[in-house]
């Protein structure tokens, strides 16, 4: 089988999925990681055959994706904020929306942290992959950062991320729904998160490939109230969070306000809801008010 059979093969196979654009993508990133090669040497050697191990692994790929499998999860990794991080079916697949949460933290705190010696502490609530501490600690080397998680499994994902992007983030299982007032944690200048905040409803306008292999502790809130994992953590920011630090929390486009207007309520200035790059409003900031920890 030579290389373009293998991608149109390939793009053919998952189009009832995927869109052209997206079947494509998938396609390129797919034959990328067969052959070690990128797409404009690719083409130039369209007519290469591929080698009897890279059919096999081609026609396992091929058969994993038609059965709606997400691509990360097939190929066991997936690129956040320049840096590669394993993935699997115990953490959400990060999203480009979350890289656009890191940047706007990264925006916001890059002078703030240089004002004194002060060591900024940040902790990531929910973290997964460990995708968001580990792009922070990137971005600002001096910081100590922390990830929190309830997955045992998630947590061992994230140290073996954090370890192959060489950051030093501290990790640590924990049920903020359960756990908000741990007073084993120290304050912090940051605290960040993507939370579970999709409800249960909206399950039947996802596709069928997010809903049957990510993970639904991570995707669904596990009441009827939206606002659950903020109210949570917003109450571990009363007891966590510095006078004057900062919240960046990704939201549902539909509930931003809400989140905004949770923060007002609890002791935050400077609220602030942010669109993402397809003008969905999916973040909001604020700054902390009231008593000095």
């Amino acid at each position: 089988m030579r290389i373009k059979e293998a991608y149109q093969l390939l793009k053919s196979s998952i189009a009832h999925y995927y869109d052209n654009r997206e079947s494509a993508n998938i396609a390129d990133w797919v034959m990328e990681e067969l052959t070690g090669w990128e797409r404009s040497k690719r083409i130039i050697y369209h007519d290469q055959e591929m080698n009897q191990d890279q059919i096999e692994r081609f026609e396992t790929i091929k058969n994993a994706l038609v059965a709606g499998k997400p691509v990360q999860y097939v190929l066991g990794s997936t690129w956040f904020s320049g840096m590669r991080f394993q993935v699997d079916e115990r953490v959400l697949i990060p999203r480009p929306e979350t890289e656009e949460l890191v940047e706007e933290a990264r925006k916001t705190m890059a002078e703030l942290s240089q004002k004194d010696d002060h060591v900024f502490k940040a902790i990531d609530i929910g973290t997964g992959s460990g995708c968001i501490a580990v792009a922070l600690k990137r971005y600002f080397p001096s910081w100590e950062v922390w990830g929190i998680d309830n997955s045992t499994g998630a947590i061992e994902l994230a140290v073996k991320n954090a370890e192959a992007n060489q950051a030093d983030v501290i990790y640590k299982r924990l049920d903020i729904l359960k756990e908000s007032k741990d007073d084993h944690l120290p304050a912090y200048d940051v605290i960040i998160s993507n939370p579970p905040y999709i409800p249960h409803a909206d399950k039947l306008d996802m596709a069928p490939n997010v809903l049957e292999h990510e993970p639904h502790e991570a995707l669904f809130i596990t009441n009827n109230d939206p606002m659950q994992f903020y109210k949570s953590i917003i109450e571990f920011s009363a007891h966590h969070l510095l006078r004057g630090g900062k919240i960046f929390f990704e939201t549902h486009a539909d509930f931003s306000n809400e989140v905004a207007a949770l923060l007002e309520e609890n002791e935050f200035e400077d609220v602030q809801v942010k669109s993402d790059l397809q003008g969905k409003e999916r973040m909001v900031v604020g700054r902390k008010i009231g008593a000095s920890l």
